[in-house]
């Protein structure tokens, strides 16, 4: 550790709080072993207060340690520079400073009120504490992976609603040294953290996480199955997160709410076989594209010879079926005038609504079309060649710096044919899964 880490550290132990290092940081819980599961509300809550606890739990070391060494548990010129760090550290990963040190400042003021309490006890009894572990060689390393946890789980909370279902903040209700009206101010503090930027490299880095946007919807690339996600764009996400030094976190979102969610900074990369647009790359940025695709149409095998032309399709008393937000939604728009346009809101389950007679034919990607002829016998594609060329890619926050390290890691697989090799094993996997 540097001369300069070093100092902060140190300044971060005194108040109970430590600089979070470099360092991986687990994503949500999951019983399967590292299986990649969507993180959720409840999950990202728990790591927050548990984050939360075991730093407090500390406090009664922390507090023996200055007790024993006649060191006074207050010093303001020590927390005020505690609050400094963290608010640059919160400024690198997009968060708003202000929130983020209020937040911080309640449990500075927890911590200190719970040390304070304990020592006014041990002078009331007259006994001197036990001599608790050594700082310098137990407390501090735990110290640090504590703060590198609340950091990192303040990162994920900030700007997510708390969970519907459940509390998992009733953990704290009647700990030490926190009364019901502080508890609900820290929970309100909490809820006030927002995101009001692109999370940088280097400060993603210093929490060891990657929060990755994925639909989980469009096999090959993302599919929640059974609980785990699968797909291309899951490995490609998982290996450039191992490149890169940092952990995996899967964020839900959506074809309809991709933009928003990516305006709200809920994710610091989205992969989902997104298809590069004119529109989307008026917002965001885009790496490399692994795939060249297009559009083209999909019908029940007995109806295909009927909608072999755009112009076969698009003709009055033809259902067309489309996915509401995407690109297959904008393609239909832009190209029928005289079918009907049928919505249906699951992609999950739109192809086997196709199979079973709720409309005639969709328009989707080349790849989706493979899929899901393998899939299900009664599909087949209608088209000779595609109607239209786009590129797959991931998709990026405008940063110059995260396009770089993107593309310097995903380029050479693309130009190797490792990419295209891991999308054949994709389809494969996919092709043989029970039907979505």
């Amino acid at each position: 550790m540097n001369r300069f880490a070093g100092l902060l550290a140190g300044l971060l132990i005194w108040a109970g709080l430590v600089l979070p290092l470099p360092a991986a940081v687990p994503g949500p819980a999951d019983p399967r072993e590292g299986a990649p599961v969507f993180q959720t509300a409840v999950d990202r809550e728990t790591g927050l207060v548990a984050a939360m606890v075991a730093r407090i739990e500390l406090m009664p070391q922390v507090a023996a340690w200055k007790h024993r060494r006649g060191q006074p548990v207050l010093d303001p010129v020590r927390e005020a520079a505690v609050l400094r760090v963290w608010r640059a550290e919160a400024e690198a990963l997009g968060l708003a400073p202000d929130p983020m040190e209020e937040f911080l400042r309640l449990q500075i003021a927890w911590a200190r009120r719970r040390q304070e309490g304990l020592v006014a006890e041990w002078r009331v009894v007259g006994v001197l504490p036990a001599e608790p572990p050594d700082l310098n060689a137990v407390l501090r390393p735990r110290l640090d992976e504590v703060g590198r946890e609340l950091l990192a789980a303040a990162f994920l909370a900030a700007g997510e609603a708390l969970p519907a279902a459940a509390d998992p903040w009733a953990r704290l209700a009647g700990l030490a040294g926190l009364a019901p009206a502080e508890l609900r101010e820290l929970k309100a503090a909490r809820s006030a953290l927002r995101r009001t930027g692109t999370a940088t490299l280097a400060g993603l880095r210093r929490v060891g996480i990657l929060r990755v946007g994925t639909t989980g919807d469009y096999a090959p690339f993302s599919s929640d199955a059974g609980g785990v996600l699968r797909g291309l764009d899951i490995e490609l996400a998982r290996d450039l997160s191992g490149a890169l030094g940092l952990q995996p976190v899967f964020v839900p979102t959506s074809w309809p709410g991709l933009m928003a969610d990516l305006r709200a900074h809920r994710f610091d990369l989205a992969v989902s076989g997104i298809t590069v647009t004119a529109e989307r790359a008026r917002e965001a940025a885009f790496s490399v594209a692994y795939l060249e695709d297009g559009k083209t149409a999909i019908a029940r095998q007995v109806d295909a010879p009927r909608f072999g032309s755009l112009a076969a399709i698009d003709r009055p008393g033809v259902r067309v079926i489309v996915n509401p937000g995407g690109t297959n939604e904008r393609f239909v728009r832009e190209h029928l005038r005289r079918a009907e346009i049928v919505l249906h809101p699951d992609n999950r389950t739109i192809f086997a609504a196709l199979a079973e007679g709720a409309a005639d034919v969709m328009f989707t990607d080349g790849i989706e079309v493979r899929l899901q002829s393998r899939r299900d016998p009664r599909l087949g594609g209608s088209l000779a060649e595609p109607l239209t060329r786009a590129g797959k890619a991931m998709l990026l926050p405008r940063d110059a710096e995260w396009r770089g390290a993107v593309d310097a890691w995903l380029g050479p697989l693309v130009t190797s044919g490792a990419v295209a090799e891991r999308l054949e094993r994709a389809l494969a996997e996919a092709s043989g899964e029970k039907r979505l």
